[in-house]
């Protein structure tokens, strides 16, 4: 038989979900900057290749809606769509997605409380297979991950997110898109699947003058571990493809955010020692 729910649990993802989801209609009060940094390595952590790192800012439609864009590579390429208009960066970014999405992932119909942890709680969110069938391929990917969730104590607010793809939803093959040149014929495969290890840290942005409604809360800082095909010859990301060196068994990639409100100088800000 099956075992029963855990209704502590979800109620508690049930109110982190609803704090995620309000915590979104705070963004227009903030800008941020975020660098990722990619690199080829062994099994061991061996540094096989070191990737061209790219700067991305948060850019504002016309319509309100936010997206991130290039403007800065490390190695000097002109970034594309540069000195467009906002809506045409943000257009140009359309196609490219997030790893995964919280949003999902805090919806899952499973939980469980695993731990305290400085007055919070932490929930094991299992993987779900039964989600993992789902048409929407959002849905299908955050099914397939098993995550610890630590909660902010106050708000009930995802302080923290570490968890590993379990399950095949995540899986994607295609063509990918190349804004730099010509394009590789060679089918991509994602990397963020089956294997893959995450950690997110989450920062309050408090507001300048004290007014809680235009606090943010921003994902502060990421570390990803994904498998590479050793025998793959390119990589694609940011619209950008590069050949890489024979040998590597998994790409880590790290993104550092920083926040500024609209009208106030402010930076990202940590609450706890355990945050770096």
């Amino acid at each position: 038989m099956a075992a029963p729910p855990d209704q502590e649990a979800l109620n508690l993802l049930s109110k982190a979900s609803a704090a995620y989801d309000a915590n979104a209609s705070h963004e227009h009060h903030w800008n941020w900057t975020a660098q990722e940094k990619r690199q080829l390595a062994t099994h061991a952590g061996g540094i096989v290749q070191l990737l061209p790192a790219v700067t991305a800012e948060s850019v504002l439609r016309k319509t309100g809606d936010r997206c991130n864009a290039v403007v800065e590579w490390s190695d000097g390429l002109k970034p594309f769509k540069a000195n467009a208009d906002s809506d045409e960066r943000c257009r140009a970014m359309d196609e490219f997605r997030a790893p995964f999405e919280v949003r999902e992932l805090l919806r899952a119909a499973q939980a469980k409380t695993v731990a305290d942890w400085e007055g919070g709680a932490a929930i094991l969110i299992p993987a779900d297979k039964t989600r993992q069938r789902s048409s929407d391929p959002a849905v299908r990917c955050a099914a397939s991950i098993e995550a610890t969730v630590r909660l902010d104590p106050g708000s009930f607010f995802p302080h923290s997110i570490e968890g590993k793809v379990v399950g095949d939803g995540c899986e994607y093959h295609g063509a990918a898109i190349s804004q730099y040149g010509k394009a590789s014929t060679q089918p991509m495969r994602s990397t963020f699947r089956k294997g893959a290890s995450f950690r997110m840290v989450f920062a309050l942005q408090k507001d300048k003058f004290g007014n809680e409604e235009n606090s943010y809360w921003i994902c502060a800082s990421q570390h990803y571990l994904m498998p590479w095909d050793s025998d793959s010859e390119t990589i694609a990301y940011w619209g950008r493809q590069l050949h890489v060196k024979a040998g590597g068994h998994q790409l880590v990639k790290d993104i550092e955010t920083r926040a500024r409100e609209f009208g106030a100088d402010s930076a990202v800000s940590f609450d706890g020692d355990d945050q770096q």
